[in-house]
């Protein structure tokens, strides 16, 4: 696999968007673990909650195939209620709320892969990204299949609150107040996403009836 980013390559985030009060409590949430320990907060502004269902790198000039791609995999998709279950540490350091991993989801995340992965960089070649290295061999294939390591099996519908620095993960587990974060599919954003897999500059948005 690469072991440098493509030149003129950017990470892609084809994402689910919280209502507007679901996303409000993701936010206040991820502020409450704002610390010397974290790595990001969200923030509305330039962070915001999102729940992933395709990443994968692109070459900049493939950008507006990659919008066109996922309007097209959106008119076979259909809404659904995303359901809150709890929340989980991974092995990454990422604190997640995390949601259940429906058919009707993994629908959708088949969708995505099926019509963007063709224009993904690098296809058999693909960079190991930094938001969940080292890969093992499960990423490593999913990456040179569709350019997501955390594809199929591996794929987690959540909505990540911080990423934690290294050796800085807390020994007890965040006590957070009860919460309905569950909500109904109706919105779909595509973005640009750091080395964190962090969002922060929208592409386009594609609304689900």
């Amino acid at each position: 696999m690469e072991k440098t980013p493509p030149k003129d390559s950017v990470i892609i985030n084809v994402c689910v968007i919280p209502s507007q009060n679901v996303g409000n409590q993701c936010v206040q949430l991820s502020q409450s673990l704002k610390s010397d320990s974290t790595m990001f907060v969200l923030d509305g502004k330039s962070k915001f909650a999102h729940m992933t269902v395709f990443m994968a790198r692109f070459a900049n000039n493939k950008i507006s195939d990659v919008l066109n791609a996922t309007e097209k995999a959106l008119k076979n998709a259909n809404s659904f209620l995303c359901e809150h279950t709890g929340y989980f540490m991974t092995a990454g350091r990422y604190l997640e709320i995390s949601y259940r991993k429906s058919k009707e989801f993994m629908v959708l995340h088949e969708l995505f892969i099926n019509n963007l992965k063709d224009y993904r960089i690098n296809p058999n070649n693909p960079f190991e990204e930094g938001y969940f290295a080292p890969y093992m061999e499960e990423q490593k294939q999913n990456a040179k299949e569709t350019g997501y390591d955390l594809a199929y099996n591996l794929y987690r519908p959540h909505i990540t609150l911080t990423r934690y620095k290294e050796s800085k993960v807390p020994k007890m587990f965040p006590a957070f107040a009860p919460a309905e974060l569950s909500f109904r599919l109706s919105k779909v954003r595509a973005y640009k996403a750091d080395n964190n897999g962090a969002v922060y500059e929208k592409l386009g948005e594609f609304a689900i009836g």
